[in-house]
């Protein structure tokens, strides 16, 4: 597994993408083509993969179909100047993540990004329908959840970085710095764990319009020596490095320097 030291990776490594094995719009193929014609020099496939304990709905892939695509692609496109790290976005939830984790200690992957998308059956980033008639208490006990998640998330060493550290505020539709004493406990489990975290740029391209974590947060992880990786959240490769310059001038103007 891939370990992420301080300060973390720069803008020549795309490790958070998706493809057609998950959400994304492109073949691995067709992403390994741009990113080298993009001039990464790691790039990473991190598809969904989660099992969630509560619904019949799951990866529609088996590890093991998704791990030879990602092999034969591999040794298809590798070279001194480029290399394809295999890794998956993993759900977390108490009920299984140990158990599912367990039984991917046998394929070879990079890295795990740990991620947060459901609170119990609901589904955290996928629609502001599911937000807008919600009571302010209910939102509140939702993203409480969330962040009791992250924490375990946090807490879990086999996770190489966590993913949109505060993803409820994709929409706009939460005060997202009333939960702000929340990321502080994520980033002392994760400073105290020595894990990482991402700055993920696709939230700048959301309602709420800023980078996924916010620049507060990421002052706090500076603060604590927390390495970060800049991540695209790519689901076409022509955004395998969108907004990285931006992403990398942010990060240096809360003390990184990448």
């Amino acid at each position: 597994m891939m370990t992420l030291n301080y300060p973390g990776l720069g803008i020549d490594y795309s490790l958070h993408t998706h493809t057609t094995w998950s959400d994304g719009l492109s073949s691995l193929e067709e992403l390994c083509r741009q990113g080298k014609k993009m001039g990464l020099k790691v790039l990473g496939v991190s598809d969904h993969y989660y099992i969630h304990p509560n619904m019949p709905k799951r990866t529609r892939y088996t590890a093991e179909e998704y791990v030879a695509d990602a092999l034969k692609m591999r040794e298809r496109y590798e070279d001194e100047n480029f290399s394809l790290k295999i890794g998956l976005e993993m759900d977390f939830f108490f009920e299984n993540t140990e158990e599912v984790l367990k039984d991917l200690e046998q394929y070879p992957f990079d890295y795990i990004i740990g991620s947060v998308h459901y609170v119990g059956t609901f589904p955290i980033d996928h629609d502001p329908s599911y937000w807008v008639d919600l009571t302010e208490e209910r939102k509140e006990e939702i993203c409480a959840e969330y962040w009791r998640k992250m924490e375990a998330a946090a807490a879990c060493e086999k996770f190489t970085f966590l993913g949109h550290l505060d993803l409820p505020k994709k929409f706009g539709l939460i005060d997202n710095s009333r939960y702000f004493s929340h990321a502080l406990r994520v980033l002392d489990i994760l400073a105290q764990r020595q894990g990482a975290l991402e700055l993920n740029t696709a939230g700048w391209f959301k309602p709420c319009a800023e980078s996924y974590p916010s620049c507060s947060i990421l002052e706090e992880a500076y603060k604590r020596h927390i390495p970060v990786v800049i991540s695209a959240d790519a689901h076409q490769p022509e955004h395998l490095m969108r907004h990285f310059t931006e992403a990398r001038e942010l990060l240096n103007s809360v003390g990184y320097k990448l």
